[in-house]
């Protein structure tokens, strides 16, 4: 989620609503139409309308689950295969986050409130977190579940109880991901957050601008943060290894098995970089770019601002183009079958694409399609 996105819609946004009410709010699932003729272009195997727009990334649960949420405040479990909803809910006309599958729960983020639902619909708990958008939350191993919202960061246990909080001066403004060895990183407007798993301020980075989007996690520890100068990379002590000059970033970078780096930025720009900071190739593929890019075994997928899904081979050179219904706000996700699925516009899509997702250190902009936000 990026400042774009924040921009358009937090002015319309008004206070907290608690409770989460059934409602037929999403349209049908259409059927599977062919993409514009041309080599190499998926087929759309189906498309869901929403009621707003479908800026959130797609979460998928494993036995073919697939969970959208629009910034109306409609939340549906689909069937991953067909589109089909098997549930719906009215989160009431309340922007939504990505959301996170942990176990049989999906974590819906929404302003002032954190919704746990079980995977067949049937709300589980609540937990009220200030008047503001509450971010996507990250999932630990444990299954300690946290989430930010407005100036606090809770560590909750899966009945939604509080473990621990920690309260800044300011307000978060990247959701938390979780490292290896349990360190949360959350961004708090201009700083990165490193806490231990006890809630502990380990160290902070200050970076040149607002944070907009979570950091990706190499196999090392080491962190990619996207900041309004550029990318800039940390040691786990919270110290800069490199930083690269270039446009602003407010989109996580995706790390590869080979240790290539590939990073979004607002101008449209999708650059390659080893973990060394190095370039290797950049691609002009649109105007702006609204989310990260999704790394398959031998695809990059990225969105952009006037509607087009893009698809690049690893060395940069780009395979086809797709249009879409809209701007693609969110960030494309990749199924283990290696289907795609993307929100543009109002419309969420599922395409038949063959590239399994990457087996790397931190492919999605989430790290997995489950939305958890934690390194492997």
């Amino acid at each position: 989620m990026t400042r774009h996105w924040l921009t358009y819609w937090l002015p319309r946004l008004g206070g907290a609503v608690g409770g989460v009410a059934l409602a037929a709010a999403l349209l049908g699932a259409q059927p599977g139409t062919p993409a514009t003729p041309g080599g190499g272009i998926p087929k759309i195997l189906w498309t869901v309308k929403g009621q707003g727009w479908a800026g959130a990334s797609v979460a998928l649960a494993p036995g073919g689950q697939a969970f959208v949420a629009d910034a109306r405040g409609i939340a549906a479990g689909l069937d991953a295969a067909t589109g089909k909803a098997n549930w719906r809910f009215d989160l009431q006309d309340r922007l939504l986050y990505t959301p996170a599958i942990s176990g049989q729960t999906i974590l819906l983020a929404r302003v002032g409130e954190l919704v746990a639902v079980s995977l067949d619909g049937k709300t589980r708990w609540e937990k009220d977190i200030d008047d503001s958008p509450v971010l996507s939350p990250a999932v630990g191993k444990g299954g300690t579940v946290y989430a930010a919202g407005g100036p606090f960061l809770y560590a909750l246990n899966d009945q939604g109880k509080v473990i621990w909080e920690h309260k800044i001066p300011t307000f978060y403004t990247a959701s938390p991901v979780v490292g290896k060895d349990g360190t949360v990183y959350v961004g708090a407007k201009a700083l990165l957050l490193a806490l231990t798993p006890q809630g502990k301020v380990k160290w902070q980075h200050k970076a040149s601008s607002t944070l907009y989007a979570n950091p990706a996690i190499d196999a090392q520890g080491n962190l990619y943060l996207g900041t309004g100068s550029g990318l800039t990379s940390l040691d786990p002590a919270g110290k800069v290894r490199w930083s690269h000059e270039g446009a602003p970033v407010e989109a996580t970078p995706v790390i590869g098995a080979d240790n290539q780096l590939f990073v979004a930025d607002t101008h449209g720009q999708l650059t390659a970089l080893n973990l060394a900071g190095e370039v290797t190739w950049t691609l002009q593929v649109g105007e702006t770019i609204g989310g990260s890019a999704a790394l398959a075994r031998d695809l990059i997928y990225v969105g952009t601002g006037n509607g087009l899904l893009h698809a690049v081979n690893l060395t940069g050179q780009e395979q086809w183009a797709l249009q879409l219904d809209g701007a693609v706000f969110g960030s494309p996700v990749i199924g283990p079958d290696g289907h795609v699925y993307v929100g543009a516009g109002r419309t969420f899509y599922a395409l038949e694409t063959r590239s399994p997702l990457a087996l790397a250190p931190w492919p999605l902009a989430r790290q997995n399609a489950a939305g958890q936000g934690r390194a492997p």
